[in-house]
Formats: C-alpha cells, sequence, structure tokens
C-alpha cells in the first residue's frame, strides 16, 4: 500500500535512508562496545568511558532522526541484522583511530545518501542531510583526530594517558 505522505520520493532515497539508519545503528553498538572495553577494570578509563557512551547515544538519536524522516516522507523503515562489534582494543590511541575511520565511513554513506537524493531530485532529503548531519559529521571527525593527535603527544600510557582521560572526563556533555 502506497502511503498518502509519498510525493517525490524516490525508492533509491528510501533505500538510501534504511542503509544510513542501519549504518548509524551499527555505529551505535561499535561505540557501545567501545564504552564497555573502557570502563573495564583492566582499562579503567572513565573518561574514554565516558565519551564512547554518550557517542553511542548520539548515534541512536541519528538512526531514530532518520526513522523519524522516512515515516515522514511515506517510506518504509526496513532494519537489517548488526554485525557484533569487536570488543577488544589494544590501546587508547587504538580505540580512537578505530572510532575516527568509523566516523569517516557514516560521513561517506551520508554524502552517498545527498548524491542520491541530487540525483533523484528531491531537495527535501538534501536539505534534511546537510542540515541535520553534515555539519555535525565533520565537527566529530575534527574531534576525534584532535584525540589521536593528543594521545600521540601525551604518548598513550602512564600519566600522559590518565591525565588526557581525566581531562576526558570532565569535560562536558556532547564531547564529539
Amino acid at each position: 500500500m502506497t502511503s498518502l505522505t509519498k510525493q517525490n520520493f524516490s525508492a533509491a532515497s528510501e533505500d538510501a535512508i534504511n542503509i544510513q539508519i542501519n549504518h548509524e545503528l551499527q555505529a551505535a553498538q561499535v561505540y557501545l562496545s567501545l564504552s564497555a572495553w573502557a570502563g573495564h577494570v583492566n582499562q579503567a578509563l572513565p573518561g574514554l568511558e565516558k565519551f564512547f557512551r554518550e557517542s553511542a547515544v548520539e548515534e541512536r538519536g541519528h538512526a531514530q532522526k532518520l526513522i523519524e524522516y522516512q515515516n515522514r516522507r511515506g517510506g518504509k523503515v526496513v532494519l537489517q541484522t548488526l554485525q557484533a562489534p569487536d570488543s577488544e582494543w589494544t590501546s587508547a590511541r587504538n580505540a580512537i583511530e578505530s572510532t575516527l575511520q568509523l566516523e569517516k565511513d557514516v560521513n561517506k554513506g551520508l554524502l552517498n545518501l545527498q548524491k542520491i537524493a541530487e540525483e533523484n531530485n528531491d531537495p527535501q532529503l538534501c536539505d534534511f542531510i546537510e542540515t541535520g548531519y553534515l555539519e555535525e559529521q565533520n565537527e566529530s571527525i575534527k574531534k576525534l583526530a584532535d584525540l589521536v593527535n593528543q594521545l600521540n603527544r601525551v604518548g598513550g600510557d602512564g600519566l600522559g594517558l590518565y591525565l588526557w582521560d581525566q581531562n576526558l572526563l570532565n569535560q562536558k556533555t556532547d564531547n564529539k
């Protein structure tokens, strides 16, 4: 049954939104796993644990916004099975570098979604992606790159890591 609200909303856009919803949910799962890793007694990195936990919440929020948008436009939300994320990282630096790549991959998906919207002459979807996602994605990538550089500067372990983590812990929420 076709939705009464569906107008100028292509099947390609609908499919691409579903793909992006699943990218966002997968990212949330990875961040949740990273949070558990950082909070484990063997790591004891409360700042990093908080950062990753908040990032998981943020990614779930992104997925929810896409779900609401899909419904508002008359599309059908189709969720896919998520992959089990890694549960071990070799260091805080390795964990942050992994999330930097994760955010770049999510950004690539958003750019693809925007391209599909442009190809299908869907200015509403283009505006939704540009105003709600792309700038924030660039900020996230910059923040994670800064964290990698900071960890490289402090050596990534010992007192430097402890002080870096405490700084992260004491930062206000909305850390990405």
